[in-house]
């Protein structure tokens, strides 16, 4: 089974900041917007990815958004954080 982590970050270029270990089962991406993240996980289906994880910045609406653009071809799961951390995961994410 091959697997993706999407990380959130304004500086990411996808096509430079990516990284596979498990002779590319498992690879992590770094995507500066939820739009190329949708582009990326669609790519990622493309090849035979088949579940996402997805850091806590995408929130639901971000995972959600994944699912629609992949046509819900892969499983994707969103990162919990604790509610009393919500406020520091929000300020952390946030556009700025």
């Amino acid at each position: 089974m091959k697997f993706a982590y999407l990380i959130l970050g304004s500086s990411f270029d996808p096509a430079r900041d990516r990284a596979s270990i498990g002779n590319g089962k498992a690879t992590i991406v770094g995507v500066p917007s939820i739009d190329a993240a949708c582009d990326v996980a669609c790519e990622l289906a493309d090849e035979g990815v088949v579940a996402i994880d997805v850091c806590g910045g995408f929130r639901e609406e971000g995972a959600r958004r994944l699912i629609e653009a992949t046509g819900g071809r892969v499983c994707v799961s969103p990162a919990h954080f604790l509610p009393e951390q919500e406020e520091l995961n929000h300020s952390l994410f946030a556009k700025k």
